[in-house]
């Protein structure tokens, strides 16, 4: 009988093959024969030296396979390549979410059966792809940057956590009336010199600026005209706790008295010589607590005004020292914010004025006792249009009983419209109840309208026009002054630190004692350099 050939298995991957032996027939099954497993039978094919060379082994190279005790051939083998499994994310679906596309191979991935991505499958932006997509990372355009809105602006000094500007300022022009007299008019060119700093703190909590300056007006063919003038703010604030602040105000004036005012003008023959020097200082200080919306502030101020004695044609001596005094004020103010937009307030304000000497030039006590009484609101129209508005009511007792009561309602109101980018016109009322040296008159309540018309040119050409408006009314004498006034300005930035500067003011005083009506002409061209 012929052997079959033996059956194959993982062990035995490495057997020798055996001749093809022909098929089995029918009716030799059940017969006896060598076992399927056993490749030493008697009379097999494995016995034969001639092999079929087609059905050869394959060479074999390296050293032989081990071989184990029954004689077997021991093969470890190579592990089986496993296919590639591509993970993909869970689906989960979130109530009102659309659920992730499905997972995308890489277009190297070692799959045979997925085909190669092409470029119309993926994503159209690749700058943001989806979670799930593999795109080749593409770094974001850098962003554009923000335009400077005030290129030509002073950019200042550092000195610690403080920014100093610091300026200086000179110019040349011609006054037709520096006086500002009636008669005996004399126009003079002149030269002015100014210098001056601002401050402004870098603090994250509390803070404090300062505006200082001063300059002086030297008049070429009218020495007598030339005047200084200084003026300084500096305000501070404290921060107790995020709702509680402290408030802090430092100011002072100087400035010279024309012969031409109303003050110094006398209806006779006999004029003024000399220019007296008028100077106040002042100090405010207040406290702000926050509730919430509600705010709820209370100030006290004190200020002393000087005035220097002035010098007349007959050599006599004006005592304008008599007219100083010191001022007193304490107010509270309650405002609730109704919107961001709608902050109406209250604020009642008392005063007091009390004055070195008992009686002035005249002979009469000007000291005074006051309160007055506001109500106004913060709004905001839009975002082009913000202001306040207030109307009150302003009333002063006199200690020489010759001095009437003053009484007068007053309004204020200030209005800031941005019409273009470009333009902006500022409107402001106000109402003042003053002191007044006019005999018999115990005070001046003067309404003064103003109107302001800013235009940007260029980016760095200004061009400003303001047309002011005052009538002056004295309680307990029939005297009305009414005053006018014009200016134009141009400023020109060639850098941030060299600017041009040209203006020309017009200045018209009229009153009903007709002596001291005036007319005047100013013209200016100057440079600043500022840091």
């Amino acid at each position: 009988m012929t052997p079959e050939p033996p059956a194959s298995s993982s062990d035995d991957a490495q057997a020798p093959v055996m001749q093809a032996a022909p098929l089995p027939q029918p009716e030799l099954r059940g017969s006896e024969g060598p076992g399927l497993n056993d490749i030493s039978g008697e009379g097999g094919a494995g016995d034969s030296d001639d092999l079929n060379p087609i059905a050869a082994p394959p060479a074999t190279y390296g050293l032989p396979a081990p071989i184990t005790a029954s004689g077997r051939v021991t093969n470890y083998g190579r592990p089986r390549p496993k296919k590639s499994v591509l993970y993909q994310l869970p689906r989960i679906r979130r109530v009102g979410q659309r659920p992730l596309p499905l997972l995308r191979a890489y277009a190297t991935a070692p799959a045979p059966s997925l085909r190669r991505l092409s470029i119309a499958d993926l994503p159209t932006d690749l700058t943001d792809p989806g979670p799930t997509v593999a795109v080749i990372p593409i770094l974001p355009q850098p962003l554009r940057p923000k335009a400077d809105l005030t290129p030509f602006d002073a950019v200042g000094v550092g000195v610690g956590s403080l920014r100093l500007y610091p300026y200086v300022e000179t110019a040349t022009g011609y006054d037709s009336n520096p006086n500002l007299l009636n008669t005996d008019v004399k126009g003079s060119p002149y030269i002015y010199g100014e210098t001056g700093l601002k401050v402004q703190s870098d603090w994250s909590q509390s803070s404090v600026a300062a505006d200082l300056h001063g300059g002086y007006y030297d008049y070429l063919t009218d020495p007598t005209a030339n005047q200084p003038n200084a003026s300084g703010t500096i305000t501070g604030r404290i921060d107790v706790t995020r709702q509680s602040q402290i408030n802090l105000q430092t100011t002072f004036s100087l400035t010279e008295g024309t012969p031409g005012s109303p003050l110094l003008s006398v209806p006779n023959a006999v004029f003024v010589t000399s220019r007296p020097l008028y100077a106040s200082i002042g100090q405010t200080l207040g406290f702000t607590q926050q509730f919430n919306r509600l705010s709820v502030s209370i100030n006290s101020a004190f200020a002393h005004y000087f005035f220097g004695n002035a010098t007349q044609s007959d050599g006599t001596v004006l005592q304008l020292a008599l007219n100083n005094y010191n001022a007193y004020s304490l107010a509270g103010r309650i405002s609730y914010e109704l919107t961001p937009a709608l902050i109406p307030y209250v604020q009642v304000t008392g005063t007091r004025n009390q004055y070195d000497s008992a009686e002035d030039v005249d002979g009469f006590d000007r000291s005074s006792n006051g309160v007055l009484a506001q109500v106004g609101t913060t709004y905001e129209v839009t975002r082009l249009l913000t202001g306040d508005i207030s109307v009150g009511y302003d009333q002063r007792f006199y200690a020489d009983p010759r001095l009437p009561v003053a009484r007068a309602p007053t309004v204020n109101a200030s209005l800031i419209y941005d019409a273009t980018p470009l333009t902006t016109l500022t409107f402001t009322a106000a109402t003042d109840v003053g002191e007044t040296t006019l005999a018999n008159s115990s005070a001046v309540v003067a309404h003064t309208l103003s109107l302001k018309i800013s235009h940007d040119l260029l980016r760095n050409l200004t061009l400003a026009a303001t047309g002011t408006y005052q009538i002056n009314n004295y309680i307990g004498q029939p005297e009305i002054d009414q005053f006018y006034s014009g200016l134009f300005e141009a400023d020109y930035h060639m850098t941030r630190s060299i600017m041009i500067t040209g203006s020309y003011k017009y200045q018209r005083y009229t009153s009903t004692a007709g002596f001291t009506n005036y007319i005047d002409h100013v013209f200016l061209a100057g440079l600043k350099f500022q840091l």
